[in-house]
């Protein structure tokens, strides 16, 4: 599954997130993690099935201030009426010799927020005496329709002149009200489509998305890693002086071994594959288990150094893997155990160019070869609410097919050896004499160790590695 990446994203040191996308229970498959990445506007988001924000435009006022103001109209005698647009600051209707001061106000500074209109009262002007006498009569001012929010700050004023005398006066009135103003923007808002549980971030390329997975910190919340023991009796008890152990025997004694499966950890190769027979023993429990198990890690690596140092040479690849197999078979020779130089040269070169660790690797060559007992699955490294990121196959592994063959057909025999315990915690321990005794080797099908006994001569070892690294190179172009 690819995953894009939005251009310019900063990736967020530690802060990562996964998601179990095909449902099986882990988090083992590409693009099941991911990096998060860190928002400009804050935060860190998610890249696994992050959608885009639906967006929306809406006016933002804060930091409210008293607003008073004042609306003055006058004209030459007579009643009249006056329709006038506060948004505007203009006069909508009204006789042709009005004379009025009408404020401009922001609607949308008043409005946004619902803040109230309200008259504070009125005052009627003076109305001037021409003829420097009272005017019998009055200026009666009216408030017919107060500007509000709802009427978009439009109200209508009236004037009523009562004077009955012919002297020409100018006839006005006052009208105050009081409001609130404030500090307003045009912003955009955003929600995600996922439910406003989610946040919406800004990607790094200007695009505001939401994911449904949380970002976890790896530096503060460390993941949980479960390995198994590997280590193995050692052939280092105290004897006596004709060299009998004094201590307890064990015979056949296996390894807790595993191996990865495809996971964060193998950059999601699946490390577990099954590489073929690589080894065959012709002596049984020859040389010491712990040795010879190790040297099969020696032994890849020692054939990828010959491997990487003849193609350098200019040899051809098939030339190379030739003689990393030869090498790598060297190694081996001193412990009984005879390589299939086809599945070796397969063996350096697929290893090698996968994340798998030691462990994976000396259990992928041993398991393909029947030197191990698979006990079963479990979780290797686990992200804090998230999941199950690393999984792992644990085995018993022997340094013979045989060794393999008595303990897991053997065991059952015995009351005193129960299985092969758990995936998180394998019992590979050898028999001891008195269990080795009661064995009754009858009952064991040693048919699949048959084929090991005999190796290949010299010549049908060089034939194959002619013929058959050729074909494994066809088959993989």
């Amino acid at each position: 599954m690819a995953l894009l990446l939005p251009v310019g994203s900063i990736q967020a040191a530690n802060w990562s997130c996964g998601q179990d996308l095909n449902m099986d229970g882990d988090l083992g498959q590409p693009g099941e993690t991911a990096s998060c990445f860190e928002s400009p506007t804050g935060g860190e988001l998610c890249p696994i099935s992050a959608v885009d924000c639906n967006s929306s435009q809406q006016m933002v006022c804060d930091n409210p201030v008293p607003l008073n103001f004042s609306i003055k109209v006058a004209r030459q005698s007579g009643t009249f009426t006056v329709d006038v647009d506060l948004k505007n600051g203009s006069v909508i209707s009204g006789p042709g010799d009005i004379v009025a001061q009408i404020p401009t106000l922001d609607f949308d500074s008043v409005c946004t927020n619902g803040n109230p209109v309200s008259p504070t009262g009125n005052t009627t002007w003076d109305a001037p005496v021409l003829l420097g006498s009272n005017f019998p009569g009055s200026t009666v001012v009216s408030l017919i329709t107060a500007p509000s929010c709802a009427n978009g700050l439009v109200g209508k004023v009236q004037v009523t002149d009562n004077y009955n005398g012919n002297q020409t006066t100018q006839t006005g009135g006052e009208f105050s009200f009081s409001t609130t103003s404030e500090t307003c923007a045009l912003e955009t808002a955003y929600a995600c489509p996922l439910g406003n549980a989610y946040s919406c971030m800004e990607n790094g390329a200007g695009q505001q998305q939401c994911s449904p997975n949380a970002c976890i910190d790896l530096a503060t919340q460390v993941p949980v890693v479960e390995d198994i023991d590997t280590g193995m009796y050692q052939d280092d008890g105290t004897t006596a002086p004709d060299g009998t152990c004094l201590g307890q025997a064990m015979i056949f004694a296996g390894r807790p071994m595993r191996c990865d499966k495809a996971g964060i950890s193998t950059a999601y190769q699946n490390c577990c594959k099954n590489t073929g027979k690589i080894l065959a023993d012709d002596t049984g429990d020859s040389g010491s288990p712990t040795q010879m198990i190790t040297s099969v890690y020696d032994s890849i690596t020692q054939g990828k150094s010959e491997y990487e140092a003849a193609l350098a040479a200019g040899a051809p690849a098939m030339v190379a893997a030739n003689a990393a197999a030869t090498v790598a078979g060297d190694v081996m020779e001193d412990y009984g155990v005879v390589v299939d130089p086809i599945a070796m040269a397969g063996a350096v070169i697929d290893y090698f160019t996968q994340s798998c660790d030691q462990t994976s690797t000396e259990t992928g060559v041993l398991n393909g070869s029947g030197y191990c007992y698979e006990i079963g699955e479990y979780c290797r490294e686990r992200w804090q609410f998230v999941g199950c990121v690393q999984r792992a196959k644990s085995f018993c592994c022997f340094n013979s097919k045989m060794g393999r063959i008595i303990h897991q057909q053997g065991r059952a025999q015995l009351n005193s050896v129960t299985g092969f315990g758990t995936p998180e915690a394998p019992n590979c321990r050898g028999l001891t004499p008195e269990e080795f005794q009661s064995i009754d080797f009858s009952k064991i099908d040693f048919s699949d160790y048959y084929g090991d006994l005999v190796p290949d001569t010299m010549t049908q070892i060089e034939g194959k590695i002619s013929n058959g690294v050729t074909d494994f190179f066809n088959s993989n172009q």
